[in-house]
């Protein structure tokens, strides 16, 4: 769950795909990648651009991603999103994609169920984790989203062949990009800037209302956990669900603070798991576990004073686990609505 990976092509192919994404390249700077707005078309998305998609006047536009500056001289046709969460934000602004990143096997057609109303009829292509190079350059796309991405250089490069791409932010670690920053960035590549303002302000408002409705919140610490196999791990301050949480009021512990920020989490051994307990502790697994299949499955909780005194708040519904992991201007209100009333439930 921790991202996109590289696939690996053999020569032949990977000339084959240079030689595709030369024609649909053609006037772009050496070294630089390249960007445009695209609606989806065809067999593989029908919804058409909201109004104002593709407008000219919104153009050209320069994106500075984690390889260079970023250049979009004018509306192309179609997009394939690969980026892990970068599908969400072209479906707030109304716009389908040709591809989509399924994040897990359950996400029905490739999305959330926060998001699956928005693709209407149409049926992208799903892409899953290693991404499958030749499954994007199939759809041929003259512009690539990889904002929300593993930061893979070589990934970079190949599908930079295929057609203009923006990639992970610069100075930014994988799986830290906020989603405010996401979402204006892709709105911002398809000619939408304004529009992509809008959709952050009305999630920030979104938090925010929660967080006034619920001022018992403010300055308790918490941890956000996961569970993953046989193995708790924590998360650390730049992740997109502590990100979340303490936008509702809540704030890290000293020690989630104090923690490395180049990764987003970090593995909870006997000797680190008091380290873990706050006045809220917020467990996700990967398995969708109910509170006592995960009190059986992570018999290191019962270390935590948290775990005794009804504080630790197990997240039982995946799609809510999904939600707050996908950290979107479409996700976050579907979680808020579900993710509160567990919060608000442990003890003051």
């Amino acid at each position: 769950m921790s991202g996109l990976l590289g696939g690996s092509l053999s020569r032949r192919r990977l000339l084959g795909l240079a030689g595709l994404g030369a024609g649909l390249g053609a006037g772009l700077g050496a070294g630089l990648g390249a960007a445009g707005l695209a609606g989806c078309g065809g067999p593989h998305g029908s919804a058409a651009p909201a109004a104002g998609a593709g407008a000219g006047a919104a153009f050209p536009v320069t994106i500075t991603d984690a390889f260079g500056q970023v250049t979009v001289e004018g509306p192309p046709a179609r997009i394939a999103s690969v980026g892990r969460t970068d599908h969400d934000v072209l479906l707030a602004l109304g716009i389908v994609p040709a591809t989509v990143y399924q994040f897990v096997p359950s996400m029905s057609r490739g999305v959330g169920v926060w998001a699956r109303d928005r693709l209407g009829i149409a049926n992208p292509v799903v892409l899953t984790n290693p991404v499958n190079l030749e499954q994007v350059a199939a759809v041929a796309p003259d512009l690539i989203l990889d904002v929300q991405s593993t930061g893979d250089a070589a990934q970079y490069r190949t599908l930079s062949q295929l057609a203009p791409t923006i990639g992970l932010p610069p100075h930014t670690a994988p799986n830290t990009v906020r989603w405010q920053d996401s979402a204006r960035i892709i709105a911002t590549a398809v000619g939408r800037a304004a529009d992509g303002d809008a959709l952050v302000t009305a999630t920030d408002a979104t938090l925010a209302k929660a967080a006034a409705a619920h001022p018992e919140l403010a300055g308790r610490t918490v941890s956000v956990l996961l569970g993953s196999g046989d193995q708790l791990s924590l998360y650390t301050v730049v992740d997109s669900r502590m990100q979340v949480v303490t936008a509702l009021g809540l704030r890290p512990t000293p020690y989630a603070a104090g923690l490395d920020t180049s990764k987003f989490y970090v593995g909870l051994s006997p000797e680190l798991i008091g380290n873990a307990d706050a006045d809220v502790v917020l467990l996700l697994t990967q398995q969708g576990l109910h509170r006592a299949e995960a009190l059986a499955r992570y018999p290191l909780l019962a270390a935590l004073p948290a775990t005794a005194q009804g504080r630790l708040a197990v997240v039982e519904d995946f799609d809510v686990s999904l939600a707050l992991s996908n950290a979107s201007v479409l996700s976050v209100p579907y979680a808020l609505q579900r993710l509160v009333p567990l919060l608000t439930s442990a003890p003051g």
